[in-house]
Formats: structure tokens, C-alpha cells, sequence
């Protein structure tokens, strides 16, 4: 079997040694970006089965030609030992395969402002605006500022991915405040659960602020949060994540309520650290008179929102991102869709 090794490694090689050499003096840049494991650095072996491989995207200005073609009959069948041709032709996923004619190569040939659009729904290059931001899913900006850059001569791709390291300060304010309070409308339901007596419904519930949680402390950390595949694996191993994994563990309430609010006490004090709103007490307290233990959520969404400077921001619903909204894969893989969500979601 052929060796393993990271995807955009492959692709990095695929490109300096493979493509390039066939590009003369052809004016492009060269990324792996875009959708896949091997962009967010989660690809294993398992992932070698479908849109895995000696791929990678290729930005050009303008007419490609017959750029594509070419590449189709010079490219090698395969490379490092993995097949270059992939099928179903142009279907939406591929994978290797052997062929005795031209590769059905995967390399993706656009103008980089297309790629974004596709991507994005809309050109960072040309600015970004409020609804940019919030009608973005995550995945889609770890998706650009992930991978890797081979070649890029003007510094356009670079600097567009700098551009979509993290939210502007009063958006960031923003969309913690609306994760604040996504936690503070369920923190209190797993303890209420389990002395209802239904333990199941404890531990989904639990799952769920874990959730929260986990995309809290990305979110505060700068880094996008993946989606549901990947969101536990991009938590670096800190306390968060070791509270975090008690409370999926727990079997009991108290043990339960105990580590979600350690992780929760965890996040508030990163908040505080942060420097983005008034400081608060990082502590948990009682929900009301019930004896259940919180870490009081609203107080830090109200914060934050009331250190929000821009007027239209701040009076915004705290329906925060499109992730925030919703997790439907058919609405956050369609830009426009995301964009008219939004913009519906600003209240009147």
C-alpha cells in the first residue's frame, strides 16, 4: 500500500513537482483550499476514499483555455504512488481511480474572486461588511483560511485570507453575545432533567451545551469553529476539553453539573481575559431556588452586547450567526440562502 500523508503535503508536491513544471510562464496562483479533511488537517487514511488525492485549486485571471485539457493529457496517472484520474467524471464526490487515458484530473481551475463567491458568496477582496460576516458559515471560512498557499505572486490570496482570520471587535462582541446566550437558554435543563428522572434527556442536553461550549472557546480563541465532524477535535487539550470530556462521561447529576460548570467557569474566565466587555465573576451560581449550579450565561451575552458600539449591531436580535441559527446542511452550503436568513433575522 502506498504511505500516507497529510493531503495538503501531497497536494504541496503535487503542484511544485507535477503542475507547475507544465504551467511555463503561465500567470496563477496555487492553494489547497475549500471543502475537505485534508484542509482542516482531520484527514487519515479513512480519507483517502473519496475527494482525497493529488488535487488542488489553480487561480488564473482570466480565459483558461485549454489549460484543463492540457493538464488532462500531460499530468502523470499517478503520483507518489496515488492515482491522479478521479470518478465519477464532474460528479460532486470523486475518487481515484486507474485509467489508461487523459486523467479526469482534480485540479480546480477559476479566477480566485469566483472561487470566493462560489465559496463565500461574495469577493472579501472588494470588503466585507455585517452581513458578510454573519451570513458566513464557519466551516466555510475555516475552509479558506485553512490549507495552504503554493504560489501567489501578488499576495492577493494571502491577503484575503488574513482578511478572514476573525471577526472585527464589535462583531466578535456580537456573536459571543449571541453564544453566551445559547448556553444561558439550556444551562439549567440537564440537572432539571435528571431530577425529573429522565437521564437520557440529561445527557443530551449535556451534549448539546458541550456543543456550545466547544464552539465558544473557539470562537473566543479565533479560530472558526468545523462543523459537527471535526468540532471536538479542533479543542485544543486544555481544561475546557478535559471538563468537557467529564461531562460527556459523567453518569450521575452532580458529577454532570460539576464539569459543565468547570468548563463553563473555564470560558468565563477567557472572557474576562479578553478585554471585550466589562469584567464579571467568573463563578457559577444557583438558578434561582432550585439548587441547580450555572454559570448565569445572560450575564455575559448582556455584556458584551452593551459593549457593541455600532448602533445598528447593538439593537440587532441576539439571533447572532447563520451557524447560530441553524445547522441545516442544505441552508449553510448555499451562500444566498444564508444571506436572505440573515437578513430576515434582523428584526424589523
Amino acid at each position: 500500500m502506498t504511505a500516507f500523508l497529510p493531503g495538503v503535503e501531497l497536494a504541496r508536491l503535487f503542484y511544485t513537482e507535477a503542475v507547475r513544471p507544465l504551467l511555463g510562464d503561465l500567470p496563477h496562483a496555487a492553494a489547497r483550499l475549500g471543502p475537505g479533511s485534508d484542509v482542516l488537517g482531520f484527514d487519515t487514511p479513512r480519507s483517502t476514499d473519496h475527494d482525497w488525492g493529488p488535487r488542488l485549486e489553480l487561480f488564473v485571471d482570466d480565459d483558461i483555455g485549454g489549460l484543463g485539457a492540457m493538464l488532462s493529457e500531460q499530468l502523470p496517472k499517478r503520483f507518489r504512488g496515488w492515482s491522479t484520474h478521479f470518478e465519477p467524471p464532474g460528479a460532486r464526490v470523486r475518487s481515484m481511480a486507474d485509467t489508461d487515458g487523459p486523467v479526469d484530473h482534480y485540479v480546480t481551475i477559476t479566477p480566485f474572486p469566483s472561487f470566493c463567491r462560489s465559496l463565500l458568496g461574495f469577493d472579501p477582496a472588494e470588503g466585507i461588511d455585517t452581513l458578510d460576516w454573519l451570513g458566513t458559515p464557519w466551516q466555510r471560512l475555516a475552509e479558506l483560511t485553512g490549507g495552504a498557499v503554493f504560489h501567489d505572486p501578488s499576495g492577493a490570496i494571502s491577503r484575503v485570507r488574513e482578511s478572514l482570520r476573525g471577526y472585527p471587535a464589535d462583531v466578535w462582541r456580537y456573536v459571543l453575545a449571541a453564544q453566551w446566550q445559547r448556553i444561558a437558554e439550556e444551562e439549567a435543563f440537564p440537572a432539571r432533567a435528571s431530577e425529573a428522572g429522565d437521564e437520557r434527556g440529561a445527557r443530551v442536553i449535556t451534549a448539546r451545551l458541550c456543543r456550545e461550549v466547544a464552539r465558544l472557546s473557539l470562537l473566543q480563541s479565533r479560530r472558526w469553529p468545523p462543523y459537527s465532524k471535526w468540532l471536538m477535535a479542533a479543542i485544543p487539550p486544555d481544561n475546557v476539553a478535559w471538563h468537557l470530556t467529564a461531562a460527556l462521561r459523567a453518569d450521575d447529576a452532580r458529577s454532570r453539573e460539576e464539569s459543565l460548570c468547570a468548563a463553563l467557569e473555564a470560558v468565563a474566565e477567557k472572557q474576562n481575559e479578553l478585554g471585550l466587555a466589562a469584567e464579571l465573576p467568573p463563578t457559577r451560581r444557583e438558578f434561582h431556588d432550585r439548587g441547580y449550579e450555572v454559570i448565569g450565561g445572560d450575564r455575559f451575552a448582556e455584556a458584551l452586547r452593551d459593549a457593541v458600539t455600532d448602533p445598528a449591531l447593538r439593537s440587532r436580535p441576539l439571533t447572532g450567526s447563520i451557524d447560530q441559527i441553524s445547522d441545516n446542511t442544505a441552508l449553510l452550503t448555499s451562500p444566498p440562502t444564508c444571506r436572505a436568513v440573515i437578513t430576515a433575522a434582523g428584526g424589523p
